[in-house]
């Protein structure tokens, strides 16, 4: 119906019961602009106890565009737990051992601390006259929880017997002249070298299991005096001798 209050006129027309209205004066209007929603929500958290009410509300930012404000309430705070860790949760229990994610990150277990320790030889030996290689000291470590590679230490005086020999120093890893050699100390010719002092080594190129001692394996590193140039002999005493291992774990 179109009433315009002005002309002091009012038409209002209707189809009869069960009859059907055919009256060309009423026309259709134009269709009407299609408002447009901003997808920029201006969110308004409340705190869970706020009095406030949660609401929705737009507002025409410009011509035909309209912008949601939204408030919520934010949800009840949980109770807090009371969960106790039990060592019998987890396998393999025993003092020492910490808690930490499986190698699938699916899951915790307990495994022993990576915290190496230090070694000495029990004794060591003195190199007799005659020989061009001898073990001065041997250091045997127990199997460990964990993969470990040795830092190998030393120091040892060498009297020569010729002016023309040599000798070296080194750490060799399970084996007493086959071993892999872990440490070396590099000495000078003659036959009162300055004092030896051994040094982790790895030689170019060395691969990564070179040096690795596997979890649950044991190791016997054999520190020895060899020869390297000339024909000649030497000696050492053990009060001139040291060395230690050191066991650094894999991370």
């Amino acid at each position: 119906m179109d009433w315009d209050p002005s002309s002091n006129v009012f038409i209002a027309i209707a189809a009869p019961t069960g009859g059907v209205l055919n009256y060309p004066v009423l026309a259709q209007g134009d269709p009407g602009v299609t408002p447009e929603i901003d997808t920029v929500v201006d969110f308004i958290p409340l705190a869970w106890d706020d009095p406030t009410p949660a609401s929705v509300s737009f507002t025409e930012t410009s011509p035909n565009v309209y912008q949601a404000t939204i408030s919520l309430h934010e949800g009840i705070p949980g109770v807090n737990g009371d969960t106790v860790l039990d060592p019998g949760d987890f396998a393999g229990a025993a003092p020492g051992k910490v808690i930490v994610l499986n190698d699938a990150a699916t899951a915790f277990e307990l495994q022993t601390q990576k915290v190496g320790d230090r070694y000495y030889p029990a004794s060591y030996n003195s190199t007799p006259s005659g020989n061009p290689g001898y073990t001065l000291g041997v250091v045997g470590i127990a199997a460990q929880d964990f993969a470990w590679r040795p830092e190998c230490h030393g120091a040892a005086l060498v009297v020569g017997t010729d002016a023309d020999v040599r000798v070296d120093l080194y750490a060799r890893l399970d084996g007493e002249t086959d071993g892999n050699i872990i440490g070396r100390a590099m000495g000078g010719t003659g036959i009162n070298p300055p004092t030896h002092t051994l040094i982790p080594r790895l030689p170019a190129g060395a691969s990564t299991d070179y040096d690795l001692v596997l979890a649950g394996q044991t190791a016997t590193i054999h520190f020895r005096a060899e020869r390297v140039v000339g024909t000649g002999t030497f000696t050492t005493t053990t009060t001139d001798t040291d060395c230690w291992v050191k066991v650094n774990p894999v991370p």
